[in-house]
């Protein structure tokens, strides 16, 4: 069942030099309990877009909605209520300075009118989720990156949303910390059942935690599809632009690059020692980035091989049931 579905969207914002068109034709849908990604470079319109989910942006043409209800047809007070569901994370923490960790995690639910005890009751439960229930008196400047944005999470699940949309809620934090983060946002949607809606560049990110994911590019979107399968065979420029690293491809005379997907071959498995013993050809290994996930293998790896063998190299990918994809 569809949680957000959006049809048709166009977002055109109209400035002193004139109008800028944010995003086009947008058609998305994002099932319950889905971890969905949206991913593009900087101002190819994903901040947009996910701000026209809630409606903090109205859309200029198109519809969104939400649990089946079309938000622009919705009373004010509906609008409310429906952002209530959608809890909000962003790159920058949005913490409120003043307040201590758990009067930040309290705020929204003021907001909505819950007497001071079981706001605090609640704020409490979520610090423990967080595993921050030991800061809970601390304010945000004597809380390192990752604890202010665990906070920020913490808040965001105050009114118990059913969405929770994440705005480059990585970016500014170390590789370490991220991980960690995403750690804690994959348990948050496995035990609380909360649809993720993540906001990012970082092809690391989509890899680590979506099963879903839009590439965005100039304002549309270019791609969509499972995560396993646009990392194995992108079919768009961006979506190649942002899996593959750059210069890892480079032509030499009388040879194919070809790029290997692992996505559960066993991590034992000595594919490029059996690829030449078996082929007979040499193997020039241009780029890897593998990782060993619970015995498995995960990542790409970039090679080279001569013309007169691609066949032959082709044949034993196909014969041991790897995913592959020639590189021009």
């Amino acid at each position: 069942m569809s949680v957000v579905r959006i049809e048709n969207l166009s977002k055109t914002f109209h400035t002193a030099n004139g109008d800028v068109q944010a995003l086009r034709n947008i058609d998305l849908s994002i099932e319950e309990g889905d971890i969905f990604g949206i991913i593009g470079l900087s101002g190819a319109g994903k901040s947009t877009l996910v701000r026209c989910i809630n409606f903090l942006e109205i859309p200029t043409e198109g519809t969104v909605y939400f649990e089946n209800n079309d938000l622009k047809s919705l009373t004010h007070k509906e609008l409310l209520r429906a952002r209530q569901s959608m809890g909000m994370i962003f790159q920058g923490f949005n913490l409120l300075e003043q307040r201590t960790a758990i009067k930040n995690i309290c705020f929204p639910l003021e907001i909505s009118g819950v007497d001071k005890k079981s706001a605090e009751k609640r704020a409490r439960e979520l610090l423990d989720i967080v595993g921050l229930r030991d800061r809970e008196r601390s304010y945000p400047s004597q809380l390192s990156g990752g604890q202010k944005q665990r906070v920020a999470i913490a808040r965001a699940l105050a009114t118990n949303p059913k969405v929770l949309l994440c705005d480059e809620a990585t970016s500014a934090l170390d590789p370490n910390t991220t991980r960690s983060i995403l750690a804690l946002l994959k348990e948050i949607n496995r035990t609380m059942g909360v649809t993720v809606i993540i906001i990012t560049h970082e092809m690391s990110v989509i890899e680590q935690i979506c099963n879903r994911v839009a590439v965005i590019d100039k304002s549309r979107i270019v791609e969509e599809g499972n995560v396993k399968d646009i990392f194995a065979n992108p079919q768009s420029d961006m979506a190649k632009q942002l899996i593959l690293p750059k210069n890892a491809i480079h032509s030499l005379d009388d040879y194919k690059a070809v790029r290997i997907v692992f996505d559960g071959l066993s991590s034992y498995e000595p594919v490029i020692a059996n690829l030449i013993m078996e082929c007979n050809v040499p193997v020039n290994i241009m780029y890897a980035n593998t990782k060993d996930v619970n015995g498995t293998a995960a990542g790409e790896m970039i090679i080279q091989v001569p013309d007169t063998a691609i066949n032959k190299v082709n044949a034993y990918f196909d014969r041991i049931g790897i995913k592959y994809k020639e590189e021009m």
